[in-house]
């Protein structure tokens, strides 16, 4: 059994050396990044102590100095790009990205083209390349072969080294195509709110189907590498809604692209969600390469929109920390932004209850928010009263014990954060709140946590050992941080958590081979991401400092990190944690 009253304390105690690698400095560019992205911390100290609005122009600061910097590289003027060969697998151009302080750059393909014989083109009339005393016009100019690089010289003199880069073979291809006469990328990327939307078309798996995009995610959305939500519909028209299956055996008209930048094994969000699948309560997800109008974004995570199968008769919730309109506090639960001095990202807020949709039927019922709220704090309630068993009227104890496990399992970072969604299919008695679909877990699993996130600069690392929720926020008040907390504090929700990690003590063992599976699987892609993105450039792993993960714990359960800049180390690292932290899991439960 679970036992509350013996939970030990999980280790947030370990601070990181600011010590810079020498792999990391091979990139100049990569470091002046880094330097520049702490002057920015340094100039805006506080993130979203108190209101919205004062959040919404602190991270936008933040998102205008990392868009410029994206942007602004030397080689901007050179708008090189290999056409279109629907043959070969290429349905649109592929653009040559030059990196910030130099011109090199690359181009990129998907793993199933083969680009051998491709050239480089361009509209400038008047640009010409040379190489070995032959000069090229455009359309003419032979890229080098796949993980090779090929040098030129333009015709003002100027050197440019494009290296041609292919992603995994079994990593499918998205392409994206804005026609920005309906709006601009540029205006959909620039508002933090992600009311602005582009229309064209999605080309993926043989199919063409027109959809409509626009930005999803809130810390994540300052970085440069942005996320996305798509919508499906049946014509030009962008009236009618059209279920399509990215992936196969599920339908949905709403898609998100997960850009997984704050992890630099790209792998945690998969491997979490893969598990939450097996647990029962998770989405089905893939990996793909996206291109927008030719320029390649990097390797996403493709899973349905995580309230796409609002059920008809009934709604789904979010535990979160941003005031909405459509939310309620949770009474007698920790805010953060009333600690004096401590301020956090996306802060004040927390333990709010947002209804992220309803459903039709519940909707034609004459279901209203003040109904659902009523409804959540009676069974808050329950909760409360510990001495009573009621609150199992409310709750599924399976899907909430499995969300346990989830979380546990991961240490994941949104435990403070928010991202617990859940939903309730009908509004009679014997329909309960469930957990899920698990969500949002690139900040857990061990990795690296720099307390940027929670308004101080030094980096933090998590031990595989002790119990995680029962602690979180222990040293920031007595009040609860976690709706989880609370349910931890029924006896029977503790028996009910150690029977279903027996139950499917399996799925967390295999987490570690799943490591392994999906490392196989997108080697390639991953590498052309961390290509495109510099390597390791703007994820939370570098906020402050490089990666300085080192060995953290004790005996068999020691953590023996490697201390890397590289994709294969900091995916050896995740396979670490799983194996660790799912041993001590069945070693205490």
């Amino acid at each position: 059994m679970v036992n509350h009253q013996a939970v030990q304390v999980s280790g947030r105690d370990s601070l990181f050396c600011l010590e810079r690698e020498g792999e990391f400095m091979k990139k100049t560019i990569a470091v002046l990044l880094t330097l520049c992205l702490f002057t920015v911390l340094l100039a805006v100290p506080s993130f979203a102590a108190g209101n919205k609005s004062e959040e919404e122009q602190d991270m936008g600061v933040l998102a205008d100095v990392l868009g410029a910097m994206d942007t602004a590289y030397v080689g901007s003027d050179l708008k090189l790009y290999v056409k279109p060969d629907p043959a070969a697998g290429l349905p649109t151009k592929s653009k040559v990205k030059f990196h910030y302080n130099d011109l090199n750059g690359a181009v990129y393909f998907p793993g199933d083209v083969d680009p051998s014989g491709m050239c480089l083109s361009w509209d400038d009339p008047d640009l010409t390349l040379s190489k070995g005393g032959k000069t090229y016009v455009s359309g003419k100019a032979p890229i080098a072969p796949v993980g090779k690089t090929v040098t030129y010289t333009t015709n003002s003199g100027a050197v440019l080294s494009i290296e041609t880069c292919r992603g995994s073979k079994n990593v499918g291809a998205l392409f994206l195509t804005v026609d920005e006469k309906k709006g601009s990328i540029k205006a959909m990327n620039n508002d933090p709110d992600h009311e602005t939307s582009c229309y064209g078309k999605a080309m993926f798996d043989g199919k063409t189907k027109y959809m409509s995009l626009k930005g999803r995610g809130n810390s994540t959305w300052v970085f440069p590498k942005k996320p996305y939500n798509i919508t499906f519909y049946d014509d030009a028209t962008y009236d009618g809604k059209d279920g399509v299956k990215m992936i196969k055996g599920v339908k949905a008209k709403k898609w998100s692209l997960v850009a997984n930048h704050l992890d630099a094994s790209l792998l945690r969000n998969k491997i979490a969600m893969d598990l939450a699948d097996d647990l029962g309560i998770g989405m089905k997800t893939r990996f793909m390469d996206v291109w927008m109008n030719g320029s390649y974004l990097g390797n996403y995570l493709v899973t349905p929109k995580n309230d796409y199968d609002t059920p008809d008769g009934g709604y789904q919730l979010e535990n979160d920390n941003y005031i909405d309109t459509d939310s309620f506090q949770l009474p007698g639960m920790f805010e953060i932004g009333t600690i004096p001095g401590v301020t956090v990202l996306g802060s004040g807020y927390n333990n709010r209850i947002c209804i992220k949709d309803v459903g039709d039927g519940a909707k034609a019922a004459g279901l209203k928010n003040k109904d659902i709220e009523k409804h959540f704090l009676k069974a808050w309630a329950a909760v409360e009263d510990y001495d009573s068993e009621e609150y199992q009227q409310y709750f599924d104890m399976d899907s909430w014990a499995k969300m346990y496990l989830m979380y546990e399992m991961a240490k994941s970072y949104d435990c403070y954060a928010g991202s617990l969604l859940m939903h309730r299919d009908g509004l009679t008695k014997n329909d309960k709140l469930i957990a899920g679909p698990a969500w949002d877990y690139d900040i857990a699993f061990g990795r690296t946590l720099h307390k940027f996130f929670v308004g101080i600069s030094e980096p933090m690392q998590i031990n595989a050992e002790g119990w995680y929720i029962d602690h979180i926020g222990a040293d920031l008040s007595d009040q609860p941080i976690s709706l989880l907390q609370e349910l931890h504090k029924h006896k029977s929700f503790r028996t009910h958590v150690a029977k279903i990690y027996k139950e499917y003590e399996w799925a967390f063992k295999d987490s570690a081979a799943n490591v392994d599976r999906q490392k196989a699987l997108i080697r390639d892609s991953a590498l052309m991401n961390n290509e495109r993105w510099l390597t390791n450039n703007l994820c939370a792993d570098y906020v402050v400092a490089p990666n300085t993960m080192r060995a953290i714990g004790t005996g068999k359960y020691k953590l023996n990190y490697q201390i890397t800049t590289t994709w294969n180390d900091y995916v050896a690292n995740l396979k670490e944690w799983c194996t660790k932290r799912a041993l001590w899991l069945s070693d205490h439960t």
